[in-house]
């Protein structure tokens, strides 16, 4: 499963769905222009890279593109 989010700024950014520490459901997260939160234990990533910002495991940060309209993610 991947995440979309689309940012205050306009630009898109695309991570693993998927929380590596139990699962939590990223998408449902809380963003701003730079990290992901995750609802469950509040753990941050890096919505650029997928870094982890607290030490958890990284997440799997996808390129994304908006074109004409249509989403773009390469997997």
């Amino acid at each position: 499963m991947i995440a979309v989010f689309r940012l205050r700024d306009g630009s898109v950014r695309a991570l693993s769905a998927v929380c590596p520490h139990r699962g939590g459901p990223l998408a449902d997260g809380q963003i701003d222009l730079k990290q992901v939160v995750c609802p469950l234990h509040l753990y941050a990533w890096d919505l650029a890279t997928g870094c982890s910002l607290s030490g958890q495991d990284p997440v799997t940060s996808y390129p994304v593109r908006v074109d004409d309209d249509q989403l773009f993610v390469e997997v």
